[in-house]
């Protein structure tokens, strides 16, 4: 596991800061939070502004399964062609 740090300026953001954040139209955002696809926190009332909790979906971004950390390349020293004419004198 990988432990990275993250900066949230914010926990929580509207669903126009969010449009803007991700260049999701606002429509599409609305569509996604009514799917359950972002979460948002708890409203008092249908009058309430919806408020993304952005805590929780980067949780749920970073729980995505085939997220395992890829192995680094292994690169193999650069061998002149010189250096490599000689090696096999």
């Amino acid at each position: 596991m990988i432990i990275a740090p993250i900066h949230i300026d914010t926990p929580v953001c509207t669903v126009e800061s969010f449009s803007e954040r991700t260049g999701l139209t606002q429509r599409t955002v609305e569509n996604y939070v009514r799917a359950g696809r972002i979460p948002i926190m708890p409203k008092q009332g249908r009058a309430e502004k919806v408020l993304i909790n952005l805590v929780l979906y980067t949780q749920q971004a970073m729980n995505q399964p085939g997220l395992e950390p890829v192995p680094a390349p292994v690169r193999r020293p650069k061998v002149s062609r010189k250096q490599r004419d000689e090696s096999h004198v």
